[in-house]
């Protein structure tokens, strides 16, 4: 029997061929694809960690850097002269904590009622590393600010170096790198911040205070209206 070559078309065998073969191309682009975007969304999730750090380790150099020797009362009556402490328990901290008074609270022109100092805790909560603030030294009516600063923190802790002058002042305390900051009337010279995270393992920085070995009542513009 004669059949004519124009009405010859493909087999049922070469059409599930073709089939298999775009299947496979088809599967392959869309596991490379996905694996772009995966990629990309992990690099992106890094990237945004990355700035949190990094923001989070220039926020803590300015307010470390601002730290001043300011008496507080907190227990509302009692004027206390450590301008500096790291007492977990006390600040309410899964790990190490530093808490302090700065200055530079921006009041432009003393228009708020309150100065330009402002109470600042560092601490570990829940795995983060947060900056606690209130908005006047000595008031607690109001809820304090919680800034979440970098997430998935497994240690935080702080160590302190006073120097040769500062440790003559205070009835030879001695000088050098200590855990622990519990003398009064004076602040450190350096303040040392560990980190320990899943991310980016141990990172380690040393922050100079600005206002060390000054001793006493530090007044900033608008302390008068402070509550």
């Amino acid at each position: 029997m004669h059949v004519n070559p124009a009405t010859k078309g493909f087999t049922l065998v070469e059409v599930l061929v073709t089939m298999v073969i775009f299947a496979v191309i088809g599967i392959a682009s869309f596991q490379v694809l996905n694996q772009m975007v995966s990629t990309e969304e992990q690099s992106q999730q890094q990237r945004e960690q990355l700035e949190r750090l990094q923001f989070s380790q220039l926020l803590m150099q300015q307010d470390i850097r601002q730290m001043v020797a300011k008496p507080t009362r907190p227990s509302g009556t009692d004027v206390v002269h450590q301008y500096l402490s790291n007492d977990p328990g006390y600040f309410d901290s899964d790990g190490g904590v530093l808490a302090f008074v700065r200055s530079g609270f921006d009041n432009p022109g003393n228009m708020m009622p309150r100065s330009e100092l402002q109470p600042v805790v560092y601490r570990l909560w829940d795995g983060n590393l947060q900056r606690v603030t209130q908005t006047f030294i000595n008031g607690r009516s109001a809820d304090p600010s919680v800034q979440t600063l970098v997430e998935d923190v497994n240690e935080l802790s702080f160590r302190f170096y006073r120097s040769d002058t500062a440790s003559n002042a205070n009835q030879g305390v001695e000088q050098g790198w200590s855990d622990n900051w519990e003398t009064e009337g004076d602040l450190p010279k350096a303040v040392e911040v560990t980190i320990r995270s899943e991310n980016f393992g141990t990172i380690r920085r040393v922050f100079l205070i600005a206002a060390a070995g000054v001793s006493g009542d530090t007044t900033s513009g608008g302390l008068r209206r402070e509550n």
